[in-house]
Order: structure tokens, then sequence, then C-alpha cells
């Protein structure tokens, strides 16, 4: 194989073995989700072996995800845009082409969150008289 002949399109795993990657991936098990076309379709993932500039993605249908999505990682609370380097079977491998800035804090203070939440369970409670009588 020529060096020319090494490069991996989208479509192409790499060989069994072979590990390109720029920075040691750490091993994961998160939660996903792909958005695209314009945030009107989405597919839940299963984040594998991530690192600072890429991951491990496992998701059913994969051969039908776009070559480049949107990322969203709930627990950690990350979004980014990702680049597909290479897909096989239901796993793919993404390259982090940019993070996205995170949602800012809610403003609600805890006594808010307090009076809010017991105003709806005098509501629930009045509803489940009225369904009771």
């Amino acid at each position: 194989m020529t060096e020319q002949d090494a490069g991996q399109r989208p479509e192409q795993a790499p060989e069994q073995g072979a590990d390109r990657r720029k920075t040691t991936r750490e091993p994961s098990y998160l939660g996903g989700r792909l958005t695209f076309s314009q945030q009107r379709l989405s597919a839940d993932c299963i984040v594998r072996d991530r690192s600072d500039t890429g991951a491990l993605l496992f998701v059913d249908g994969a051969a039908r995800v776009p070559d480049s999505f949107d990322l969203a990682i709930a627990k950690t609370g990350e979004t980014c845009r990702v680049r597909t380097r290479w897909r096989r079977d239901t796993a793919l491998g993404v390259e982090i082409v940019m993070r996205h800035a995170p949602p800012p804090a809610r403003s609600e203070f805890p006594e808010e969150r307090l009076r809010r939440l017991k105003a709806e369970n005098e509501r629930l409670k009045r509803r489940l008289q009225d369904l009771e009588g």
C-alpha cells in the first residue's frame, strides 16, 4: 500500500489494529444524541473511547448517518460538531470539529423553585380530588 492509498474515506474503517488517533482516548460509556438535517432528525448513540479530539460512537443505522453532524452528551453537558472519519456496521469514528458553548446556567434560586414546586403540588392535589370526587 502506498502512502497515498493509506488515506481513509469516511465510508471505510481503518484496518484492524491500525491506530491513527492524534490523542489517546479514554474509555467511556455515555448516552449521546446525534442531530442532523438542520436539527430535524436525531438518533441516540453510545459514546465510547472519547478524547479531546474524537470519539467512538455506536449507533443503529450508522451507514445512514451523514458525514457531519452535532453530538450532544447529556451527562457531561457537552455539545460539539463532529465529522465522521470512518464507519463500520453500527460503529462510527468521529473527529471533533468544533465545540459549542454550553447553555447558560439557570438563574432560579432554590426558594423560587421550592415555591413553584409547592404550587404545582397543590394544583395536582386539587386535580386528584376532582377526579376522585
